[in-house]
């Protein structure tokens, strides 16, 4: 890429007084407070491809109507009187840079320009929260490459935005009246909130939450002595198997992906601690009213999982499961400093400390789309079942090079993609789950998975054989560690964004 040109984009709509953040919001920018000086993991970036003949003004006005339609994305955020606050920018300058291209490989030229306009922190404070830019080829405009920061977007609301750039972009005039109608926008959100609806919705949340905390055991919840400030172990797998096995497994049961993998990680973690249940944090998406269901903003937040597991058949269990990760989902919404006041004051009468939890993120719809359903033969007949079988030699099963800690956590499992192959992401603390790694558990949660595809009857008491640890306590260095799956082929990886 050759040295850039700078483009600015204006933008004019209305603005907005200083409002308080909405829940989302909040939990994202307490998040920004213990992160280090300087760090810019929260800036995420994406690129579309520019349609063949659109100019370079086609590529700047859809750039300037998306800033106008979302305020999150021209927003700034501050602390004022002790308070972290937003304030919408009623009209300011985005400074788009043009790069030209170099080579033929487009999508590797607009990743590489992506990965260089998400470094460096951004100021929220001062500056927008948005960095775009331009590949052209010969002039002409080839590939728009965004970066938002985290406070702004989660990653459904990135998906929303790249839809609406990609609908003006396709426009010979872009123009507002070609998207749908715009859904509630943060601060108006903020403002529901705080309403009577609002306290009522977060009165729910907090009742779910006090009934769980109360009645959870605290082996997923408490801060372990043993648990690290950094040192984490981290893997990623790559199986088409799981990819068709959750939809066979979805045919079968109702269960969708969002409910069925939680479900079987919070069995095959209840295996591994050796208790009849298991507690994880979920991170919902919270867009359920219609008004909010393309709400661009931070609006992520956390649901608390509670699964008592009993001996049962699996295909039971799993069914059961459904309502209690609904339920889950639907009781995230409230003030996130008032749930972890909450859960402080239920851990201190209970007599432990919480901290370093076990997390479930589903991302798989991360990207300018919905991820598509993967296709397998009979939905859940003899050849779906056949082909999750010839799909095992395809896992691919690898260490990633990296040690950082992810909030801290436990466990942090994420869907990243979920169409013709499921790819997940898990960071583990090691002294967790003592010798068993991020790569076991990777390869066992196929091995669970498939089980309950291929033998629906199978029962718990069982699997809790076959998935337990066959030595000591999880927590003690010398628990034994899991068999390894023949088929998979593990590796050390270079590494993920």
């Amino acid at each position: 890429m050759t040295s850039p040109a700078l483009h600015p984009v204006h933008f004019r709509a209305d603005g907005r007084p200083p409002a308080p953040l909405a829940w989302g919001q909040l939990a994202f920018w307490d998040v920004l407070r213990w992160l280090p000086e300087g760090d810019d993991s929260p800036n995420l970036y994406r690129w579309l491809p520019v349609p063949a003949g659109a100019g370079l003004d086609r590529v700047t006005t859809a750039l300037g109507l998306l800033l106008e339609r979302h305020e999150s994305l021209r927003t700034r955020y501050f602390e004022q009187g002790g308070a972290p606050t937003q304030q919408v920018l009623a009209e300011g300058v985005l400074p788009v840079h043009l790069y030209e291209a170099a080579g033929p490989d487009l999508a590797a030229q607009a990743e590489a320009l992506g990965a260089r306009l998400r470094r460096g922190a951004t100021d929220h404070a001062r500056d927008l929260p948005v960095r775009a830019a331009v590949l052209t080829r010969g002039g002409a405009p080839v590939a728009v490459v965004l970066m938002i920061s985290h406070l702004a977007v989660d990653a459904w609301s990135f998906r929303i935005a790249l839809r609406d750039l990609r609908t003006l972009l396709a426009e010979p005039a872009p123009d507002a009246s070609a998207l749908p109608a715009r859904s509630r926008q943060p601060a108006e959100r903020a403002h529901y909130e705080a309403s009577e609806a609002g306290r009522r919705r977060e009165a729910a949340t907090l009742a779910h939450w006090e009934r769980r905390l109360r009645s959870a055991s605290p082996t997923m919840l408490e801060k372990s002595a043993l648990t690290r400030a950094t040192g984490r172990d981290w893997a990623t797998i790559d199986s088409p198997a799981m990819a068709l096995a959750l939809r066979a497994l979805g045919s079968r049961t109702g269960t969708g992906p969002g409910t069925a993998l939680p479900a079987l990680l919070g069995l095959l973690l209840s295996f591994r601690v050796g208790e009849p249940e298991a507690a994880l944090r979920l991170i919902v998406a919270t867009r359920f009213a219609p008004r909010d269901r393309d709400y661009v903003g931070a609006f992520n937040q956390n649901g608390l999982l509670h699964l008592k597991v009993a001996d049962e058949p699996l295909e039971r269990y799993l069914r059961g499961a459904v309502t209690t990760v609904i339920e889950a989902q639907r009781r995230c919404e409230a003030n996130p400093r008032t749930v972890e006041e909450l859960v402080a004051t239920v851990a201190a009468e209970r007599g432990f400390t919480p901290d370093s939890y076990c997390f479930f993120n589903d991302v798989s719809f991360h990207g300018d789309r919905a991820p598509a359903a993967p296709r397998a033969p009979d939905a859940d007949g003899p050849g779906a079942l056949a082909a999750v079988a010839a799909s095992l030699p395809l896992t691919r099963v690898e260490h990633l090079p990296r040690d950082d800690a992810q909030k801290g956590s436990k466990l942090f499992l994420s869907l990243h993609r979920l169409d013709e192959t499921c790819r997940i992401t898990l960071c583990l603390d090691p002294a967790f789950l003592g010798r068993y790694r991020a790569t076991d558990l990777l390869g066992d949660l196929e091995r669970l998975l498939v089980r309950a595809v291929t033998d629906p009857a199978a029962e718990i008491g069982g699997l809790r054989c076959a998935f337990a640890p066959a030595g000591p306590a999880p927590q003690a260095s010398t628990a034994a560690l899991a068999a390894p799956l023949t088929h998979h082929r593990t590796q050390q990886s270079k590494g993920t964004k």
